[in-house]
């Protein structure tokens, strides 16, 4: 297995300390809280980033490709290669978030250009490269609409089992009292948006995690007004934007809900999160309870057969202390 070795120095006791950075994608729709998980992501030694997919959610394809590429230029990020995937879901109309987002979907923040290009070959083709390099050892963190990786394990029928693991953010399945829906009562934006493509990617037989709003939505994982004065009294570039794309998101609202760093939290440090084993359904019809997510728990969790864990529980004061440790780190 070739790994990327990666190290920090403990200033306390002055030891150093190796990482074995695990090789990610993400697949995302920026969008606030796809740019704040591509900022955790970027900073994290745990990981490397080697892929940024993007997807037509938050806003329209173009808009979130444009988002992924600027913020990339903006962290010096730019060699990372960036392929653009679905302008719609498989089978309904997209509907957007720039409600929430801003008119770019980015808060408007000012933002230079970066490169405009992307890779010749689209998101489907570039995840299956990822998967299929290295197989078993390839982690893809899903933040947006689950399009692209349906079609990525359409055209490819292997790539579910190439993967390690999928990592999404998606789904509401009231395990907690925040377990409701954000889009509808019953349903989470990505899901609702594009309820097919989650149906078929739950039924692929990937190696699935699912963080919902059942943990996303935790009060004490949500940065506020404090945080944002933290944010801003810090030096670094990193902290500087994520203080930016606060700010946009506190307009009219107590706090921030991190939904998609929390996603990728579990690839830094999975002892954050508590899960529950068992398999998923999702309603594809029309109605409303269009995307409601359907979560059938088992008796034995170390049934053969499960390949689904569902987050069921967050430790929000430790995970946020991780985000804006790594935000302020210089």
């Amino acid at each position: 297995m070739r790994v990327k070795l990666t190290w920090h120095r403990n200033v306390a006791c002055a030891s150093v300390v190796y990482v074995v950075a695990v090789s990610v994608a993400l697949d995302v729709d920026p969008g606030i809280d796809d740019a704040l998980a591509l900022l955790l992501a970027l900073k994290s030694p745990e990981i490397r980033l080697a892929l940024v997919t993007t997807v037509a959610g938050n806003g329209p394809i173009d808009m979130t490709t444009r988002n992924a590429l600027r913020v990339l230029n903006h962290l010096g990020a730019a060699h990372i290669p960036v392929a653009a995937g679905a302008a719609a879901p498989l089978e309904k109309p997209f509907h957007g978030a720039l409600g929430y987002h801003g008119l770019d979907a980015l808060g408007g923040l000012d933002l230079p250009e970066g490169r405009t290009y992307v890779e010749l070959r689209g998101a489907e083709e570039l995840l299956y490269d990822f998967a299929v390099s290295a197989p078993g050892e390839r982690v893809l963190v899903a933040t947006g609409p689950l399009t692209n990786v349906a079609h990525a394990f359409h055209r490819h029928e292997d790539m579910p089992f190439l993967l390690k693991e999928l990592i999404v953010m998606g789904g509401a399945f009231q395990l907690t009292q925040f377990g409701s829906g954000n889009q509808t009562p019953y349903a989470e934006f990505n899901i609702w948006q594009d309820p097919d493509a989650a149906f078929r990617v739950f039924r692929s037989g990937v190696p699935l995690t699912i963080v919902g709003l059942d943990v996303t939505n935790y009060p004490s994982s949500a940065l506020n007004g404090s945080d944002l004065a933290r944010l801003r009294a810090g030096s670094s570039r990193e902290a500087s934007l994520a203080a930016d794309l606060l700010q946009f998101a506190l307009r009219g609202h107590d706090n921030c809900a991190m939904h998609d760093p929390l996603a990728l939290a579990v690839a830094l440090d999975r002892s954050l999160f508590r899960f529950v084993a068992g398999d998923v359904d999702v309603v594809t019809h029309d109605g409303e309870e269009r995307g409601m997510t359907l979560l059938r728990t088992l008796e034995d969790p170390a049934y053969e057969r499960v390949t689904t864990h569902v987050a069921s529980q967050v430790d929000g004061p430790r995970f946020k202390a991780l985000f804006l440790s790594r935000m302020l780190e210089v």
